[in-house]
């Protein structure tokens, strides 16, 4: 059981229930005023920007009166995480004099950081 489904169950107590149940009453309205968008595969996205809808607003929209689909949701999230990994790698310069001071103060000098998505090491 996911957090939101004990909150909504009333599990955590009627003040988390409520809670739950005015994030279902929010994200019905967004929906109702076309804030979210459904495209022909039934993936869920903000109109404000076309992103997919966060998995944990997924969660939540999933009770509402929305018809999409969960899982071409996540395949358009999963789509445009790639694509924004891909970005930045291609992109990354390295980090700035300033970036390696910051991580020298926090790591020491002497120490190997990874860029956990470029996967550089960067010696200090």
């Amino acid at each position: 059981m996911t957090r939101f489904e004990m909150e909504i169950s009333g599990a955590l107590g009627a003040a988390w229930k409520a809670s739950a149940e005015r994030e279902i009453e929010k994200l019905q309205e967004k929906a109702d005023n076309g804030e979210i968008m459904v495209d022909a595969n039934g993936a869920a996205s903000w109109r404000s920007n076309g992103r997919a809808i966060p998995s944990d607003c997924v969660e939540k929209l999933s009770w509402t009166s929305l018809d999409f689909s969960i899982e071409a949701t996540a395949a358009k999230r999963d789509e445009e995480t790639a694509a924004f990994m891909e970005n930045y790698r291609r992109n990354y310069t390295g980090p700035t004099a300033e970036e390696r001071m910051e991580m020298e103060a926090a790591f020491g000098k002497g120490t190997t950081v990874v860029d956990i998505i470029s996967g550089e090491r960067i010696r200090l």
